[in-house]
């Protein structure tokens, strides 16, 4: 299976390492050497009642976790200049629990249309919110579209 596809999934479900081992039926230390033996590509390699017994236990499909998935490393650059984060799955974690200062973030780079594809509508409902957190020429730039995308949600 592909490590960023579980990385995507721990971080999206605030899953922990020990956690996993306990869906994966497998020992914390298995998990660990995933993490750290994993194959240049992303690549771990588990028996089959492993890999099953994680679908299970995350309630999907076997064949999600053997999709490849770019990873995230080449965001870096653009997300974390600051390292206000320390990883992209750090990022991302914020994201999913809607933290301002990661929506500004995603906002302040990418723009409204293709944050909305990332993390739903209340990047425009919570404008308000967190575009403090945005660069004053940025949030200017912002908040002149904003009614735009606000008057079409």
């Amino acid at each position: 299976m592909y490590l960023q596809q579980v990385k995507n999934i721990m971080a999206s479900r605030r899953i922990h390492r020990a956690s996993l081992a306990r869906l994966a039926q497998v020992s914390r230390a298995a998990v660990t050497r995933w993490f750290r033996f994993a194959s240049p590509e992303g690549w771990i390699n588990v028996e089959t009642r492993t890999l099953l017994a994680l679908a299970t236990g995350l309630e999907m499909s076997p064949e999600f976790l053997l999709k490849e998935v770019p990873g995230l490393e080449p965001f870096e650059v653009r997300f974390l200049w600051d390292r206000f984060y320390p990883s992209m799955e750090d990022f991302v974690q914020a994201l999913v629990q809607g933290r301002p200062p990661a929506v500004a973030r995603l906002v302040e780079v990418v723009g409204f249309r293709a944050a909305m594809r990332v993390v739903g509508k209340r990047v425009v409902r919570g404008f308000a919110r967190y575009k403090r957190f945005i660069k004053p020429v940025r949030r200017r730039e912002l908040e002149i579209l904003w009614p735009l995308y606000n008057s079409q949600i």
